[in-house]
């Protein structure tokens, strides 16, 4: 049970570039009969947010652990990122939301120094 907690949490990486798109909240626009434009809210939680981040010179540990990592929880099984992710960034995000893969992990190796490149997909927690 204990390695199923371990792999609930991103793992421990310290990223070398992050990317963050924020979260919009969804709404459609309306054009009314005297030619205004109106908005209107579809929901109270936002969604959108994205987080790429760029790992180099991972060791081949970290490399396996990242790739585990996202065969456990690809899009399907919502995860929470570790504080060393986020050390430094300055990022909140909403407390009840976790993180999915936005797409599959990109991976190089190049004489021996492993680089990567993962998205995430921040969403609203769910239950099923």
């Amino acid at each position: 049970m204990d390695g199923d907690l371990e792999m609930a949490t991103f793992p421990a990486l310290t990223p070398s570039t992050r990317s963050y798109v924020p979260g919009v909240q969804p709404s459609t626009s309306i054009n009314t009969l005297n030619g205004d434009e109106m908005s209107v809210r579809n929901g109270n939680t936002a969604n959108g947010y994205r987080l790429r981040l760029g790992f180099n010179l991972l060791t081949r540990s970290d490399h396996f652990s990242l790739l585990s990592h996202y065969a456990l929880h690809g899009r399907f099984v919502p995860f929470d990122l570790d504080a060393t992710t986020l050390t430094g960034s300055g990022l909140t995000f909403p407390a009840t939301y976790l993180f999915i893969y936005a797409d599959t992990p990109e991976t190089e190796e190049i004489c021996g120094q492993i680089t990567a490149t993962v998205e995430l997909q921040l969403i609203p927690s769910y239950t099923i």
